[in-house]
């Protein structure tokens, strides 16, 4: 299983010479992914960058993969 949590912050201020508006919003979140049993967890990478979170999963070895051809 892969479990991935994480909150988020978000303010937008605006003022105008007639009204003033302040936008907020926040909260956490979970997720939990299942996972096939061929993934070597011990081998993860997972990188954040600019809002997006990009994880690897790499195979574990004794791999049983089989090519399907499609047409």
């Amino acid at each position: 299983m892969l479990y991935i949590s994480g909150e988020k912050h978000y303010e937008h201020e605006t003022r105008e010479s007639t009204f003033h508006v302040m936008e907020r919003a926040y909260g956490s979140f979970q997720r939990s992914i299942p996972l096939p049993r061929n993934v070597d967890a011990d081998n993860a990478e997972a990188s954040y960058r600019n809002g997006v979170l990009n994880i690897c999963l790499p195979k574990a070895d004794g791999d049983n993969s089989r090519n399907v051809r499609v047409t």
